[in-house]
């Protein structure tokens, strides 16, 4: 093996595929990166059997040939090298001599053979979409998820595209956020995607132009411009969200998002980590929204704020970070929100230029 390659472009394969190596720590080959030199590009690969990246780097190869080098150490090394000469990747035996101008190091290569294949990515079927379109649908819902292992179902964003747009949910069951693009009408598809693949989607894709996605029976691939990322797929049936969201409400009312914001988070201050309960009462006739917190040991605070509105005067117990992350994703000047009673969800909702972004928290039973 010997390949030739921009440090820039080196650099940035590596980037992307490193972060993955190192996740499973029971095959030490996963903390590993697979270089495969072969028609004058470099393919770079990494997994943990669960995600898989494989990156594409162009340059000039002499020999082709594979190598598997420590991903970390390797990363760290090419991040240092200067820009503007030009890399040379050449094995001879184990040994992998890694040259630029001034700079010679050796890596030790472990058997390329012994390095788990990723699925191949296969066209028919896909779907073609804007990256930036996909990515920032999965960031909007991505703080809902559930971060422990116990329900991987919902450890997961979900898509589903219909012949009305494409939903992307996440739900934790104390709070639900669901982002629908109107104007991405596919047939029936659907994927649970877990939590670190929508992560490392985000990650991946967010500079892209397009992706392409397919969806297997039990994996996902999503190709752009030289990158690709393969996913396991949640066995499993996602929860029935939509039930939960309610389809009328008693009372509504409209705050400006930042100054609700700001008067959430100085009320947080109040709050132990394990408690994050705040009483918010809405008083839609007299146009008024009152926070409060009280009774604790770090002291307690209210703030008042003007509204507009109409309905029922309602008072709910909820956790006051849940809020504080939910409107944080909302784009709009002005938050919309809607109520059914005390121990009934409380839902945000966002409509702008074919996008529907809802979330949906459920008060604190007492």
């Amino acid at each position: 093996m010997k390949f030739t390659c921009t440090q820039e472009n080196l650099l940035r394969g590596v980037a992307n595929t490193a972060p993955i190596a190192g996740k499973n720590s029971q095959l030490p080959i996963l903390q590993d990166i697979l270089l495969k030199a072969e028609k004058n590009t470099l393919t770079l690969t990494t997994t943990d059997l669960e995600v898989g990246v494989r990156a594409v780097v162009g340059g000039k190869m002499d020999i082709a040939g594979s190598c598997v080098l420590p991903a970390r150490r390797f990363f760290e090394y090419v991040q240092q090298l200067p820009k503007g000469n030009p890399i040379t990747l050449e094995r001879k035996g184990n040994i992998v001599h890694v040259v630029t101008k001034g700079f010679h190091a050796q890596f030790t290569s472990s058997d390329p053979e012994e390095y788990p294949l990723l699925p191949e990515a296969i066209g028919e079927g896909s779907i073609v979409m804007p990256s930036g379109v996909l990515c920032g649908g999965i960031s909007h819902v991505l703080f809902a998820a559930a971060r422990e292992d116990v329900r991987p179902e919902i450890r997961s964003v979900f898509l589903s595209w219909r012949a009305d747009g494409l939903r992307i949910a996440a739900t934790d069951s104390f709070r639900l956020a669901e982002y629908v693009i109107q104007d991405s009408s596919q047939d029936d598809v659907s994927a649970i995607l877990p939590l670190l693949s929508a992560q490392e989607f985000v990650r991946l894709f967010s500079t892209q132009e397009q992706v392409r996605i397919t969806i297997h029976d039990n994996y996902a691939s999503f190709v752009g411009d030289g990158i690709e990322l393969t996913s396991r797929l949640v066995d499993g049936e996602y929860p029935r969200y939509e039930d939960i969201i309610p389809t009328t409400h008693t009372s509504e009312a409209i705050i400006a998002r930042s100054e609700l914001s700001r008067a959430l988070k100085t009320l947080s201050v109040f709050l132990p980590k394990e408690s994050r309960r705040v009483s918010i009462v809405i008083k839609p006739h007299d146009q008024g929204f009152i926070a409060k917190v009280a009774g604790g040991e770090l002291g307690e605070g209210e703030v008042t704020l003007d509204i507009s509105g109409e309905g029922d005067d309602v008072s709910v117990l909820v956790n006051i970070q849940y809020i504080i992350e939910g409107i944080s994703h909302i784009t709009s000047d002005e938050c919309k929100m809607y109520f059914s009673g005390q121990y009934d969800p409380i839902v945000f909702r966002q409509k702008e230029k074919g996008v529907v972004y809802t979330y949906v928290v459920m008060p604190i039973q007492v």
